[in-house]
């Protein structure tokens, strides 16, 4: 039975995916690691494809000029976006415990708005 609400909003230095795993102590930003792979209950592939994704964003990162940081395009930046909107509508098709995903990339996406 589906029910985990799962959102997916990337920010630099924390995890991708934010969901209530039922624990009230820790905390709804979680990391693409085993603990999340088991409770999402996703296969090698997705998470293989989720976890190049997500290091695509973390690598534009640049402690050195954080305000610089960013995609080189507006190209790369919709690319990232639609590749993210595909990965999210999978997440919900193939994973049994997730009820819906919204999908928020990098913020670009307004709450809401992208809901598989």
């Amino acid at each position: 039975m589906a029910t985990v609400e799962l959102f997916i909003l990337t920010g630099w230095n924390e995890g991708p995916f934010y969901y209530d795993n039922g624990d009230p102590g820790e905390s709804l930003n979680h990391w693409i690691d085993e603990e999340s792979i088991a409770f999402l209950q996703l296969d090698d592939d997705l998470v293989r494809d989720i976890t190049a994704w997500d290091e695509e964003y973390q690598d534009l990162y640049d402690p050195d000029d954080p305000q610089g940081s960013g995609f080189p395009t507006s190209q790369a930046k919709t690319a990232w976006i639609e590749r993210g909107k595909e990965l999210a509508a999978r997440i919900k098709r193939e994973s049994p415990v997730v009820a819906s995903v919204d999908y928020q990339g990098n913020g670009s996406i307004p709450e809401g708005t992208c809901v598989f």
